[in-house]
């Protein structure tokens, strides 16, 4: 394995992760569940919704390798229990599935209450402290978009008689409507929060900055820089669009953009390569314009606001320069 002062920006871009602040804000929210459930002795639950790509997974899978499994005298703990919903879903098959991810030999046999009973013996004696379950829009039957009002109701009274609490994810706004659908279960899950992609408002600064600082920190993380092609804030505004403040497309522009430095030989990112890269990973996804691809030159106009990294400073005028992103996109 090479050293980390080896790796090219692709080794890094396939490890990289960025611990931004919203990031962060979301892992202390789920240790907060788990601290107030136990010191309040009942369970205190959370919903997390997002966009595909957000994050969700990311977010979740650096969560649980903080708590990994291990093995004492007495068997297996499992601190924190991770299991994507079933598609389609049933009350018995979601308890044998997750008897079955536990180690359960037996998590197919028996009727319901035995099922029912072993799962709720086996999250105790295994020291479960959270339970998280992932694609939870899968108790929405999809044939009839109606919620599986069964198997929200076992959900519920696991949770009560387990006293464990559970982190549910899923697409945006399809987790809101199986809470709605039953007012006990939607009491436990009171913390409710959401993932959202990085805004961009020409009349918000801080918009920008935010988004600037976490482009910042994957160049720096990844060893990348853009070209001097374009004017920062031009790199950002380009990059904002082509993503839609979108985490995993950023990342996924970005990594195809090492991958191809790395068979180019360039030393930065240029119109050309990002161009690429879109039409390679993210055209189709967003089905937008491509927003590197323009090269024409029109007359100076005043930029919607300073480049992040310069508050405070105007950019000088010149009576020539490459058309902006916005210049571009209202013409199409």
């Amino acid at each position: 394995m090479n050293n980390e002062n080896e790796m090219t920006p692709l080794d890094k871009a396939r490890t990289m992760l960025i611990r931004y602040p919203r990031f962060e804000e979301l892992h202390e929210s789920i240790q907060e569940c788990v601290e107030m459930s136990r010191n309040a002795g009942e369970p205190h639950c959370m919903s997390l919704e997002g966009v595909t790509g957000a994050g969700k997974s990311t977010l979740i899978r650096t969560y649980l390798e903080a708590f990994p499994r291990y093995e004492t005298e007495t068997g297996t703990q499992i601190p924190i229990f991770y299991l994507p919903t079933p598609s389609p879903v049933t009350v018995k098959g979601m308890a044998a599935t997750m008897l079955t991810k536990m180690g359960d030999p037996a998590a197919h046999r028996g009727a319901l209450w035995s099922l029912n009973l072993r799962l709720i013996h086996f999250l105790k004696v295994c020291g479960v402290k959270l339970v998280i379950l992932d694609d939870f829009q899968h108790l929405v039957d999809a044939q009839t978009n109606r919620v599986l009002r069964e198997v929200s109701d076992w959900l519920k009274t696991v949770i009560k008689e387990t006293n464990i609490p559970f982190l549910v994810t899923g697409i945006e706004d399809e987790i809101e409507p199986i809470l709605a659908s039953n007012s006990q279960l939607s009491r436990l899950f009171a913390a409710r929060e959401r993932l959202e992609p990085f805004p961009w408002n020409n009349d918000d600064l801080q918009t920008q900055k935010t988004f600037a600082h976490f482009v910042k920190y994957a160049e720096q993380g990844l060893g990348l820089a853009f070209s001097k092609e374009l004017s920062r804030i031009e790199w950002l505004y380009r990059l904002h669009y082509a993503t839609n403040g979108v985490v995993g497309n950023v990342m996924n522009l970005l990594r195809q953009s090492a991958y191809l430095m790395q068979q180019t030989g360039d030393a930065t990112m240029t119109l050309d390569i990002l161009s690429r890269s879109f039409q390679k990973r993210l055209h189709k996804h967003v089905d937008k314009p491509d927003p590197f691809a323009a090269h024409t030159s029109t007359e100076q106009q005043p930029l919607a606001a300073d480049p992040p990294d310069s508050v405070g400073r105007r950019s000088r005028r010149r009576k020539k320069r490459q058309a902006t992103a916005a210049d571009v996109l209202t013409t199409r």
